[in-house]
């Protein structure tokens, strides 16, 4: 069991760093580091000079940095998907019968798979803003599914630590609309940042402050869905703390985390429209999505009575 349970936390840290690792592509501008797929410049492992690119490659495609984050992002991609599918073998062959165990290992490692081919896809799309926003999203799916997966497996190890029926359900339902708003406001963002990179192309010589002007006022309805999301969490806290039963620590840091990750969220998106696109904050705004995302399911498995895992 403890065998299973270290795998399934691997799988799961490891696709949250590559969902890092994947903004971190998209925000330096590699995506197209490597113009072909599966291989970089025709070569398994990327160029590391002008020399070394083969004779037809038009040298001003090479930049030797962005294609190395490209394929540190592929190399990465490989190996957690080679986590998840060892963790969907073993969730089959020993735990075949707990279905909250099983099914989203394997729905984890078929993504996984589809994963990989819809990423040579965005490439081979010249980065379609549709394809990479639906990579983003698919990744976030598979980070979820093996969040829930491995909690299960923590409790089936060592059991729950959570009084069944110390939560209301109007807990629980709160948390389920904050996590599908918040998924809502991740595509929303996804499609922001499709509009922009639109935008960029259609107006090469804008700077970021007219690209903002340009996306128009649907920028603030992004912010103000942020404000929302803030508001509910801060109410799901309230919530939680108010109970007569004291929280499991497990609770007690989920809440706290959440709190800390959508009060950075909210510094992060206002120095967005103020400060006119930095990538650094571009980046962690993506993460920390994902990692809101995941640590709202963590809390809902946790408040949510089981009284066994099956």
């Amino acid at each position: 069991m403890k065998a299973f349970l270290r795998l399934s936390v691997f799988a799961t840290l490891g696709t949250y760093l590559l969902i890092f690792i994947g903004g971190l592509v998209r925000v330096s501008g590699a995506g197209l580091g490597c113009p072909d797929w599966p291989k970089c410049f025709g070569r398994w492992v990327p160029p590391l000079s002008l020399s070394q690119l083969p004779p037809d490659v038009n040298p001003v495609m090479f930049n030797v940095a962005l294609a190395w984050i490209e394929w540190l992002n592929r190399l990465a991609g490989v190996i957690v998907g080679v986590l998840i599918a060892a963790t969907a073998i073993m969730a089959l062959v020993k735990f075949r019968h707990v279905k909250r165990i099983w099914i989203p290992a394997v729905l984890s490692a078929l993504l996984v798979a589809f994963q990989g081919w819809q990423g040579g896809a965005v490439v081979l799309s010249q980065l379609n803003p549709l394809s990479v926003s639906l990579h983003l999203l698919i990744a976030i799916v598979i980070a979820s599914l093996l969040t829930y997966m491995t909690q299960h497996a923590y409790y089936l190890d060592v059991g729950s630590p959570e009084d069944a029926g110390a939560y209301s359900k109007g807990l629980r339902t709160t948390i389920v609309v904050l996590w599908i708003v918040a998924f809502v406001q991740v595509l929303f963002g996804a499609s922001l940042r499709g509009s922009l990179e639109t935008l960029m192309a259609s107006h090469p010589l804008a700077n970021d402050y007219e690209l903002l002007n340009l996306l128009g006022g649907v920028k603030y309805v992004h912010l103000l869905i942020g404000v929302a999301i803030a508001v509910m969490t801060y109410q799901v806290g309230y919530m939680v703390f108010k109970t007569d039963t004291q929280p499991s620590l497990l609770v007690r840091y989920a809440i706290w985390l959440l709190i800390i990750l959508i009060t950075l969220q909210l510094f992060a998106g206002t120095g967005l429209i103020a400060i006119a696109l930095p990538p650094l904050l571009e980046l962690f705004h993506l993460w920390i999505a994902a990692l809101f995302l995941g640590t709202l399911l963590i809390l809902y498995t946790a408040v949510k009575p089981v009284k066994e895992v099956s």
